[in-house]
């Protein structure tokens, strides 16, 4: 390395020339390779030496060679000692002697041998040596030891700073709406993750979607409501994917409730319709027909259900009217067969046989009548099967009381105790049939 200021070889390091003493410029001094350290402030600053340098080029008898280093001493060159304020003083006390005085005088003893010394070696001072192999060797050892720390260093940060894989697709999912994927991928982010419990909330809030869906599932809707009401209110971010499926799903909770109420009103009021329970009936459709959330389907239900009921309490005040006139109509019968009951209380008291089968024809005429009458009065409460057959029997039950009544005249000894043995069989078989038809009505 030359010196910037006079060109020389700089046989060692340092801040300044030995030569010139200016300072010097190095790159990678070290502690054990920097020589020259420092110089008092008044001697900093590049030092005129121009007469002296010249003074030693020309003396080739003391022992000096061309580049002013001697060669007497090997060490001279690299002895590290630094000159003192007064050295450099005297040197340039020197420099601006003449030529004579300078060469022969007091810069140097006439029997010393010439150095670039400008002062006598410090006998402490040791010359410059290179660093042993064994220096070298430590040097390199931690030089390679730094190197391996500073590359495994870098490369855990590298992948320090990479994202988690699970997490990115986790928020991935999370952003498609895909919410079991998401808490597949989230929940293997927290095995994975230095703070696990940094992804609590987001998993709870998760699976408490689930647990709301499968709330709906089940038709266990005011549950799913609750809950996903409470997912709402901790859902900090209204415009993101979960916030948005928990309003779809509480709308979606809210008309399958209805729908659910909405059928279950409609069995009970068919229940009430089975059991002739026309009021409760009414009062439910009533309800319904207040409700302003019911769809155009659920009101074509209602609307059949009150035409149902309309026609059923239509019905039932018809049966009831029918059922007033029954009522009535038997207990006028009823009351004519009290009539000729009170009647017949005479035939036992006639004073003659002819009186007493002239009571007894006319009873027995009484009770036929009342027969007939009782016969066209199950014309119209009986359908036609039920009338068909009781025709039927009655036919024979004529047939009956006509063959009785012969046999009975026949047994009489004359012919006014067999006309009265035949009206009195007939009115007691008539009435008989009369107090059975009136159990029928």
């Amino acid at each position: 390395m030359l010196c910037k200021n006079c060109g020389r070889e700089l046989p060692i390091a340092g801040k300044f020339c030995p030569f010139c003493g200016a300072v010097v410029e190095q790159e990678g001094v070290n502690d054990e390779t920097a020589v020259f350290t420092s110089l008092p402030d008044e001697l900093k600053g590049p030092i005129d030496l121009s007469a002296f340098d010249a003074a030693m080029k020309e003396d080739h008898h003391g022992g000096i060679s061309g580049d002013g280093v001697t060669t007497g001493d090997p060490f001279a060159a690299t002895d590290p000692h630094i000159p003192t304020a007064e050295e450099l003083s005297s040197v340039r006390r020197t420099s601006n002697m003449p030529r004579a005085t300078r060469v022969s005088g007091t810069s140097r003893s006439s029997g010393a041998p010439r150095t670039t010394y400008f002062s006598e070696p410090d006998p402490d001072d040791q010359p410059y040596r290179k660093p042993s192999k064994g220096k070298k060797g430590a040097v390199i050892a931690v030089v390679v030891v730094l190197i391996v720390a500073l590359i495994g260093g870098g490369i855990w940060f590298i992948m320090s700073r990479q994202p988690d894989e699970n997490l990115t697709l986790a928020e991935k999912y999370l952003n498609r709406g895909d919410f079991d994927k998401a808490l597949q991928y989230y929940t293997a982010a927290q095995t994975e993750a230095k703070d696990p419990s940094s992804l609590d909330t987001t998993i709870q809030l998760l699976e408490d979607f689930q647990t709301a869906q499968a709330y709906v599932d089940n038709g266990q809707y005011t549950e799913a409501i609750a809950l996903l009401k409470q997912l709402q209110n901790r859902v900090t971010d209204p415009d993101s994917p979960l916030y948005g499926a928990i309003e779809d799903l509480i709308d979606q909770s809210e008309t399958a409730q209805s729908d659910s109420e909405f059928a279950s009103d409609i069995e009970e009021v068919k229940s009430y319709l089975a059991d002739k329970k026309y009021d409760a009936a009414a009062g439910k459709l009533d309800s319904l027909d207040a409700d302003d959330t019911l769809t155009g389907d659920q009101k074509k239900q209602v609307s059949e259900l009150r035409d149902q009921l309309t026609k059923a309490q239509e019905a039932e005040q018809k049966q009831q009217e029918t059922e007033q006139k029954q009522n009535e109509q038997k207990q006028d019968f009823s009351s004519q067969m009290d009539a000729l009951e009170q009647n017949d209380l005479q035939i036992a008291s006639a004073a003659t046989q002819e009186d007493e089968l002239a009571l007894t024809a006319s009873s027995f005429e009484a009770w036929d009548n009342l027969l007939v009458q009782m016969y066209d009065h199950l014309a119209t409460i009986l359908n036609a099967d039920q009338y068909a057959a009781e025709e039927e029997s009655y036919k024979k039950w004529v047939e009956e009381r006509d063959s009785g009544a012969a046999n009975a005249a026949k047994e009489s000894s004359d012919e006014t105790a067999g006309q009265l043995a035949s009206y009195s069989f007939k009115q007691s078989y008539t009435k008989a049939r009369c107090y059975k038809l009136l159990e029928l009505m």
